[in-house]
Order: structure tokens, then C-alpha cells, then sequence
């Protein structure tokens, strides 16, 4: 049996296992979702809020992940380097 000679070191770099969801993210803002959207729906009425766009994305890229429930947005929550990639400081949360 012949090992391979791949060495393994340790990184101090973030790691996420939902690096695909980094392509449909790309395409929504290829496609400018955002934008639309915030035309088509009205925006928060206060500053606190999220705009349309914010909970459809987030929707959108729950379905491509695979979740079911409205909870399985705390998945996205606990990926802290796909929000650093995808510049996303906050989302909604389930309640």
C-alpha cells in the first residue's frame, strides 16, 4: 500500500462546510434580488428592521442548504465564516 504524501497542518483560517451556498449568493447579487425586491416590497418602518430583501435572501439560501423549518436559520447564525464571506453582520432570527 502506497502512502500519499499529503501533509496536514493546523490554521488559524475559517472554515465552512456550506461553501456552496457562496455560489447562490453570488447570483443573487449578480442578479441584483436584492434591489428588486426592496422595490417591490415596502421597507421597515423602523430602523431596527430588515429590509424585504434581507429575509427573502436568507430564505433562499436556507432552501439551497437544505433546511425545512424556520429554525434552521440559526445554521447560517453559527457559520461565522460564510457571514464574514457574504458581508452579512446580522439576519432575522426564527421568532
Amino acid at each position: 500500500m502506497k502512502i500519499l504524501p499529503y501533509k496536514l497542518t493546523t490554521t488559524n483560517d475559517q472554515l465552512t462546510s456550506r461553501a456552496g451556498l457562496l455560489t447562490i449568493a453570488q447570483l443573487m447579487q449578480s442578479m441584483e434580488l436584492g434591489e428588486h425586491i426592496d422595490q417591490q416590497f415596502p421597507l421597515p418602518g423602523s430602523n431596527r428592521g430588515f429590509k424585504p430583501s434581507v429575509f427573502i435572501e436568507t430564505l433562499i439560501l436556507m432552501q439551497h442548504e437544505g433546511s425545512f423549518h424556520l429554525d434552521d436559520v440559526r445554521n447560517l447564525h453559527e457559520e461565522e465564516a460564510l457571514m464574514s464571506v457574504l458581508g452579512l453582520k446580522r439576519l432575522p432570527k426564527a421568532s
